[in-house]
């Protein structure tokens, strides 16, 4: 290679490094710049998402859909709300394309729901849930079931209560106080061997839960397990300041 052709290509060399250089300060970037796709992308942080869902205010319906999820219900089917503002229970379609539909109870107003599975028609299982609401606007979930059929009502056990926080329920369990089915008569029955048709009901208008003794299950018994009848029904007041319910 000639000087001539030595000096061409140093010129050359210099023109092209010049160029280059001019174009990459016009458009604001150096060679050794990327782009910075995520500088305009919006963050979504654990705080905006627990910041969401705390002003999201949770209704029953809400709560009921939660408690099924959570399995602390246990009920066949789904709420739905029909174009007639009609509310029903249906299950999804089985593998005989049966659907099945319970009678149904919402009363978003007042925080009540009620679902009557018939099940295989041997009796019904009643499932309500009911809200209940602190001086401090604290939520408090109220959840009872009871058989009943044809012969009588009863519940085998006292309602349940829960707080939900965090994404979780948590079981309140000095709530209530203690009770049984002897409660209703002048002298107690071994409840282990004695059938006794008694149950308890959650409020769909005010705050008091109903613990009864099913009248017509006692009448067709025997004349001594009549006489032996104290009462018949009880009421629980649910005490707004101390969160607790007590007996009326």
């Amino acid at each position: 290679m000639n000087k001539n052709q030595i000096a061409f290509l140093v010129i050359f060399l210099f023109f092209f490094s010049f160029c280059t250089e001019k174009q990459n300060e016009d458009s604001g970037k150096t060679i050794s710049e990327k782009p910075d796709i995520q500088k305009n992308k919006p963050r979504t942080t654990v705080d905006t998402v627990k910041t969401e869902q705390v002003t999201k205010k949770l209704n029953i319906v809400d709560y009921f859909n939660l408690l099924k999820k959570s399995e602390l219900i246990d009920v066949p089917c789904n709420l739905q709300k029909e174009s007639n503002n009609k509310w029903v229970c249906k299950s999804k379609k089985d593998e005989a394309g049966f659907i099945n539909e319970c009678e149904t109870t919402v009363d978003i107003k007042n925080g009540y729901v009620k679902i009557e599975d018939e099940g295989t028609g041997a009796g019904i299982l009643v499932t309500e849930v009911a809200l209940f609401k602190t001086a401090e606007k604290k939520d408090i979930i109220a959840v009872n079931t009871y058989f009943a059929d044809d012969i009588l009502q009863m519940s085998s056990h006292k309602p349940k209560f829960y707080h939900f926080s965090d994404e979780h329920f948590s079981e309140i369990t000095d709530i209530f106080p203690e009770i049984n089915a002897n409660v209703f008569f002048h002298k107690p029955y071994d409840l282990k061997k004695e059938l006794i048709g008694a149950y308890f009901e959650l409020p769909r208008y005010g705050t008091e839960i109903k613990y009864c003794l099913d009248t017509n299950f006692a009448a067709k018994r025997e004349p001594e397990f009549q006489k032996n009848i104290k009462i018949s029904e009880l009421s629980f007041s649910f005490d707004k300041n101390r969160g607790k319910f007590f007996l009326k």
